[in-house]
């Protein structure tokens, strides 16, 4: 399925004819394929690929390694229909968000057995061989250079919808500080300018190109890790919330690309959206004092950095480097929480180890940090993996609430839109009290675009459709 610009789906044609709830009790949704449709290995696209990735996602196999099992923990069985191109997903609990799924499927083979699923695309979409690209869209991967780290696309001879608009399509990787120049240089077409200043102007200035924004998904926010020392008590949590002057930061972030600053006080719904409250203000509001007390009774008391047991306050802030944007955010935060006792260490490291060897579940190697969660048009499932359970693959603070099992599961199953925004506003409350996750401001999309450039670039929700792609005569 695509997603719409509003935020709403709509089945894709070029892979599926129909996609229909067909039961309500037990929640059933029937899928026909478009018998056209084939990987480019030349095999029909089936019932076969949904199953192997369902097996994949659903963590009843714990020799699987998703990152998160939303939604698709909740299905009871897939079966072929009428054909193998009839795909009925059978749900053992209802799930409202069950289209979020249907974004992504792939080939049976890869999720065949848990070895083929957690390495063999490790460094390239291969097919079953190991050796040949696999595609299912429009275009084929035709060469990793891993030194130049540049990725080329060409036009998949097994596509079976419209022709492609381009001939080929180039990924290359630059580092954050040499990226504006790239663009100015004419080495790419499209760049985020990650709502950096310097990016901004130096966009600008390309006499050929432009600047497109659009509202996004996405959300910056600090996440503290609740298994060290300094963040396990809730209390020490929320100070440290109460701490941080999160509009000071979000204006100095979005100043420099003529953004906006909105405050983001919610951790399901953007500013906007249908069930959005203000809840995160009242436990993490910007106020040192109350930050104070709350350190007090805590136990953490003297004058400049506090101390508890002989032990300092010490916050260890992890960030990447090549980021002026995380080094001037990390920055602020080390001024500001300096006033309520805490002392804040900026640490530095390679930015390719970043989310493989510091921010992740198995080492949990920082206090705090910052970066930007994508969200999605299905905003109360998605998140649960963020908080639920605690040794979830996306659960960096590596804590939880143990009511939010069921609260999650009970709203997911809730097909009343009203009452499942209710208690999805419910679920919010508990998600900010926890105070891992300190919600700053959602994130607009910048990007510098070359002038022609048409049907790819800023948008909050909608499906990039890769064979409209192109530019305009």
């Amino acid at each position: 399925m695509n997603i719409k610009e509003d935020g709403t789906w709509e089945a894709n044609p070029d892979y599926a004819t129909s996609i229909e709830l067909t039961s309500d009790d037990p929640q059933t949704i029937e899928i026909k394929i478009n018998p056209d449709a084939v990987w480019s290995d030349g095999t029909a696209m089936s019932a076969d690929d949904f199953i192997a990735t369902w097996q994949s996602l659903n963590g009843t196999n714990e020799a699987y390694a998703p990152v998160a099992t939303n939604v698709w923990e909740d299905i009871a069985s897939i079966t072929a229909g009428d054909s193998p191109q009839d795909v009925i997903i059978t749900f053992a609990k209802k799930n409202a968000d069950w289209p979020s799924i249907l974004g992504n499927i792939w080939p049976k083979w890869l999720g065949a057995t848990p070895e083929s699923f957690n390495t063999l695309w490790a460094t390239g979409p291969y097919a079953a061989d190991g050796t040949n690209y696999v595609s299912g869209g429009p275009f084929i991967v035709s060469k990793i250079d891993a030194t130049g780290q540049v990725v080329t696309f060409e036009k998949n001879p097994k596509w079976w919808g419209d022709a492609p608009k381009l001939d080929t399509i180039i990924f290359k990787a630059v580092s954050r500080a040499g990226l504006a120049q790239a663009f100015a240089n004419n080495e790419l077409d499209l760049i985020n300018l990650y709502l950096n200043a310097d990016n901004y102007q130096t966009a600008q200035k390309r006499s050929d190109a432009e600047i497109q924004s659009s509202l996004s998904p996405s959300y910056r926010h600090l996440t503290l890790n609740g298994t060290s020392t300094v963040f396990k008590d809730e209390q020490v949590r929320q100070a440290f919330g109460k701490s941080i002057n999160r509009e000071v930061i979000a204006q100095a972030r979005l100043a420099g690309v003529e953004a906006p600053a909105t405050l983001l006080n919610n951790l399901i719904f953007q500013p906007g959206q249908n069930g959005y409250e203000d809840d995160a203000d009242k436990v993490i509001g910007y106020d040192p004092e109350a930050a104070k007390k709350q350190l007090e009774d805590a136990g953490w008391t003297g004058d400049g950095v506090r101390e508890k047991d002989g032990e300092k306050l010490t916050v260890r802030f992890v960030i990447p480097s090549d980021n002026p944007n995380s080094s001037e955010v990390a920055q602020q935060v080390q001024a500001q929480a300096k006033e309520t006792g805490f002392d804040v260490k900026i640490d530095t490291v390679p930015s390719d180890d970043f989310f493989t060897k510091y921010i992740t579940t198995e080492t949990r190697d920082f206090d705090v940090t910052y970066f930007a969660w994508q969200g999605t048009p299905f905003p109360i499932s998605s998140v649960k993996s963020i908080y639920y359970p605690a040794d979830s693959g996306q659960n960096f603070p590596g804590i939880t609430d143990d009511s939010l099992g069921e609260a999650f599961d009970t709203a997911n199953a809730e097909l009343d839109p009203e009452k499942r925004l209710d208690l999805a506003k419910d679920i919010d409350k508990t998600l900010v009290g926890l105070a891992t996750t300190l919600p700053i401001f959602p994130e607009p999309f910048v990007y510098g675009v070359k002038k022609g450039l048409v049907n790819y670039g800023p948008a909050q929700f909608e499906t990039i459709d890769w064979k409209n792609v192109g530019w305009k005569k």
